[in-house]
Order: C-alpha cells, then structure tokens, then sequence
C-alpha cells in the first residue's frame, strides 16, 4: 500500500472536502469525482474501439478482476493507460485519491459502478440506433 507522501498530500485532500476533519473520508465528494471523470472516459473509449462493447465489456471485466483481487494499485495505473490512449488528461484528483488507501478503495468502487452504468446506457444506446 502507498503511505500519503507528504502533509501536503493530507492536506490537500482536507482542503478539496476528501477527508473530512474526523479523518473519515466523504463517500459524497468522491462520489462526484467518479461521476465527473467516468463518463467522459467511458465516452472516450467507446468511440476509440468504434462502439465495440465486447471490447469495453472486456475492460470493465478486467478492472473488476483487478478490484476485486485486492490490486487497486495496478487499477490505477490501467486506468493511467486508458486516459493517457484516450488521450484525455488523468484527474489530479484522482491521482490525490489513489495515495490515499481508504479514498482509493472507495474512489474504485464507485468509478465502476459509474462505468458499469455508463457502458450500459451506451450498449443500450447503440442497439437502440442500429435497429432503427
């Protein structure tokens, strides 16, 4: 596991609203970061593999694998790879979070219920348009 690298790290995240003064992270404000940076990610990929959904199912499988095998580190840095092949610029929130093990943890979990909901609305949306 990371060890936050600095105060600074600590403190940064107290000041964006990622930890609270108790220590405890807030589930809401992470929340919003997935939220804010998954669709435009999911956006991005589904048009660079040109609306293939078996090839974004197969990254949502592995970045499930990835969490659910406790390697939330090597999920990072896949999600690293897919912003920078996007080439969409990797939050720097997130990358404040993923210092973080307890904001990482939770920032993963919610990043792929936000993915699984976004595949699944442009899965949807695309078989809608190709049967019209």
């Amino acid at each position: 596991m990371y060890n936050m690298k600095t105060s600074t790290d600590l403190s940064l995240l107290h000041d964006k609203g990622i930890l609270l003064s108790s220590g405890e992270i807030c589930r809401n404000k992470i929340n919003l970061i997935s939220g804010a940076m998954t669709a435009p990610l999911v956006e991005a990929i589904w048009t660079f593999t040109e609306n293939d959904a078996e090839a974004i199912e197969r990254i949502l499988a592995t970045l499930n694998h990835l969490y659910h095998n406790d390697h939330e580190v090597e999920m990072i840095a896949v999600l690293r790879i897919l912003y920078d092949v996007s080439g969409l610029q990797f939050p720097e929130d997130v990358q404040l979070l993923a210092e973080h093990p307890e904001a990482r943890q939770y920032f993963l979990f919610s990043f792929l219920l936000d993915m699984e909901d976004c595949v699944q609305e442009f899965v949807t949306g695309s078989a809608g348009e190709s049967s019209t």
